[in-house]
């Protein structure tokens, strides 16, 4: 059986196309169950979708005690949902919108998060 959440990633850019911070209002922290370990009996994923235009997203894990798995992803608006299993001990995803580049404006774009829990 699976249980899921979802939810709108907010418009604006967080972040520069180098992954400098622009500001913090523009990202999203999801809180999520602790998925993948102790007596859990399931896995759990985080994707992404967008449409009508590419987007790029600033992706970090928190373990507990720090941010980890910080990476930056493409999401393309004609392809399928981008995702990853959550690694274990994982308690926080912080999501924001990237710059594709310096003239990237697209920062509007319809883009969702799935938060899936297997069990």
């Amino acid at each position: 059986m699976s249980v899921f959440q979802t939810g709108q990633i907010p418009h604006g850019f967080a972040f520069t196309e180098n992954g400098a911070l622009i500001h913090y209002k523009y990202a999203i922290v999801l809180a999520i169950p602790q998925a993948n370990q102790g007596n859990w009996l399931g896995d759990g994923y985080v994707s992404f979708g967008s449409d009508f235009a590419d987007i790029r997203l600033r992706i970090a894990v928190h373990n507990g005690s720090s941010w980890t798995s910080v990476k930056t992803i493409t999401v393309t608006s004609s392809g399928l949902r981008v995702g990853e299993q959550l690694p274990a001990g994982a308690q926080k995803v912080s999501v924001g919108r990237a710059k594709a580049g310096a003239n990237d404006t697209a920062d509007d774009v319809p883009a969702s998060w799935l938060l899936e829990y297997q069990t």
